[in-house]
């Protein structure tokens, strides 16, 4: 682990994540879901990003040959930069391009589960997962 943590919060008061706090939300259809396009990506490079009011890096993430390389800001900083390079992650590619504060645009979402403590856990695939594949 690094130094700074960040702590993602998803309730009104701000509190630290907890499972038993968050209701079910409704269901979508499929054509809804299957409009969200996941795609499999190998980190290749990641960057402190001190300029963020809470601890993040940003990540360069190869998503193959049709996607390309994309970046990201992610609040991922219960992983070393060593612990990520070269992992295997999930993005959603088609949430459009968001321009941070700092004027750095992030290019999708990388996926991850949410502990009690407000860290994140990223979603991981297999290191011979093929950049670009499709995620169900």
């Amino acid at each position: 682990m690094s130094g700074g943590e960040a702590k993602h919060t998803i309730d009104a008061e701000g509190l630290p994540y907890a499972p038993e706090k968050l209701e079910r939300k409704k269901d979508v259809s499929w054509k809804d879901f299957s409009g969200v396009d996941l795609r499999a990506g190998r980190i290749l490079r990641v960057e402190d990003f001190p300029q963020m009011r809470k601890p993040s890096y940003k990540l360069e993430v190869d998503f193959g040959p049709v996607v390309g390389k994309l970046w990201t800001s992610a609040q991922v900083t219960n992983y070393s930069k060593e612990e990520l390079l070269g992992r295997m992650v999930v993005g959603t590619i088609n949430l459009g391009k968001k321009k941070l504060p700092t004027g750095f645009i992030s290019e999708f979402l990388v996926m991850g589960a949410l502990n009690p403590d407000g860290t994140v856990k990223l979603l991981q695939l297999p290191g011979d997962t093929l950049e670009g594949s499709c995620v169900m």
